[in-house]
């Protein structure tokens, strides 16, 4: 342009004005190409700018309380390096047996994550509320980085995957006081036989056998299930599958075996209003012998009690059988498929999905670095900062022996059946005959199956 307007300039004044004129005009054309490639620059830099700031939030309903909170903690600031435009806000879960999630999902409001059982699972996936997370998996290799336990529970029995493990299957136990034990001189139960000796000894002394936080229902079934799993490996979740019924001799052996303990005072009289707390404090002060809970926490307890106490895996099966069945424990995991799951509804169900998958991993990570998990759902894991404690070294070399696991009772599959057996072991505990029992829930299993 510049070489153009050169050439068409004359001479003299009106050569030196139109000379200055020229200049000026290219000045103001160099000026607004200046100007219009900054605001352009500008734009490009702000429209970045509302890209790098951009946030999603997502909402998180999880067990985020006790010592878990730290776990959540350190797992959402690792998942700040690799998520930076995340922030997750947690909702504590309410222990009431998933009815605050599922009305979620009734009404639509799914938080856009959050902690599943396969039972929850089954439910939420048949009404149309589950985001399949088979591409998140495959694509950031989660398959490979568990462990091959926990590999045979990423998948649901449709094939598909709706949650990543967050937890390994973890036993139930009845945790014991040795120095009670020690104390009264009673030999610490390894079969029925024995067990019943020392809720008839401890009854007597005056001392609660077993705390049962019994205001909450699953605690009851699942010492049923440990009843159950002396002759039948499979326990309850053999009913839940559609197999057999109450009256087949593994299941009339346990309603008898639970009806007989709760005659012998096994039981304290407000076992039914009893919270978890409350059932912690009564064990770890001593007013009771044994407790039931599942192995996760064993923490809880050492942090209390220190090696004062112990474990018991199978101490309602008959003496004759504990050669073929002391592996054969009660628990579980959350089922096949239970973890963290993605709401479908979410609006931001891709981000969701991606988060919830890696969160897994970081979570595990956490609990074995923070808490000393013995149970791990990895392959590679960190050492515990403070090391394991003796009861978790035991139970990670207990855990090498287990050769089958049964079921907690949210992991049950099968709605109707879940709810039936819940209510009708509390009355089993409150004293309800045998035969009462068996008649009640086999009519009930036979309304849940059709």
């Amino acid at each position: 342009m510049l070489s153009q307007l050169a050439r068409r300039e004359g001479s003299g004044m009106f050569k030196t004005m139109k000379k200055s004129s020229t200049i000026f005009l290219v000045i103001a054309l160099l000026a607004a190409l200046t100007a219009c490639g900054s605001k352009n620059d500008n734009a490009t830099n702000d429209k970045s700018g509302q890209a790098d700031a951009k946030q999603v939030k997502l909402k998180f309903y999880a067990q985020y309380s006790g010592e878990n909170i730290q776990v959540y903690d350190a797992a959402k600031a690792a998942m700040k390096e690799k998520m930076p435009e995340v922030n997750v806000e947690f909702e504590v879960a309410a222990q009431d047996d998933d009815q605050k999630i599922k009305t979620y999902a009734a009404a639509g409001s799914l938080p856009d994550i959050f902690s599943a059982s396969s039972g929850l699972i089954e439910v939420l996936k048949n009404s149309g509320n589950l985001m399949e997370l088979d591409q998140v998996v495959e694509e950031n290799h989660i398959e490979d980085l568990l462990n091959d336990i926990t590999k045979k529970t990423l998948r649901n029995k449709d094939g598909h995957i709706y949650a990543v493990p967050e937890v390994g299957q973890w036993s139930a136990v009845i945790y014991y006081n040795k120095e009670l034990f020690q104390k009264n001189n009673i030999k610490v139960p390894e079969n029925y036989t024995e067990f019943l000796q020392a809720v008839n000894a401890f009854h007597s002394a005056g001392i609660t056998p077993l705390s049962l936080f019994a205001k909450e229902k699953w605690p009851g079934v699942q010492l049923y299930d440990m009843a159950v799993v002396g002759s039948e490996p499979e326990g309850i979740k053999r009913l839940d599958n559609g197999e057999g019924d109450f009256s087949d001799e593994a299941y009339q052996g346990a309603s008898q075996k639970i009806s007989e303990l709760v005659k012998a005072g096994m039981l304290s009289k407000n076992a039914f209003t009893m919270t978890w707390d409350d059932a912690l404090a009564q064990f770890t002060s001593g007013n009771s012998a044994m407790i039931l809970n599942g192995a996760w926490a064993m923490n809880d307890f050492y942090k209390q009690m220190g090696d004062k106490f112990g474990i018991l895996y199978t101490p309602l099966t008959d003496a004759d059988k504990i050669a073929d069945h002391k592996w054969n424990v009660s628990g579980g995991g959350g089922g096949a498929s239970g973890g963290f799951a993605v709401s479908k509804n979410s609006d931001n169900k891709e981000v969701a999905a991606k988060y919830a998958a890696l969160f897994s991993l970081e979570y595990g990570k956490q609990r074995v670095y923070l808490l000393g998990d013995p149970n791990p759902v990895q392959i590679d894991n960190p050492e515990p900062k403070d090391g394991f404690s003796p009861i978790q070294k035991q139970y990670k070399e207990d855990a090498v022996n287990f050769k089958t696991m049964s079921v907690f009772p949210w992991g049950l599959e099968n709605p109707k059946f879940k709810t039936s057996l819940e209510d009708n072991v509390q009355k089993l505990l409150n004293g309800q005959s045998v035969d009462g029992f068996t008649n009640d829930m086999n009519k009930a299993l036979e309304n849940a199956r059709k």
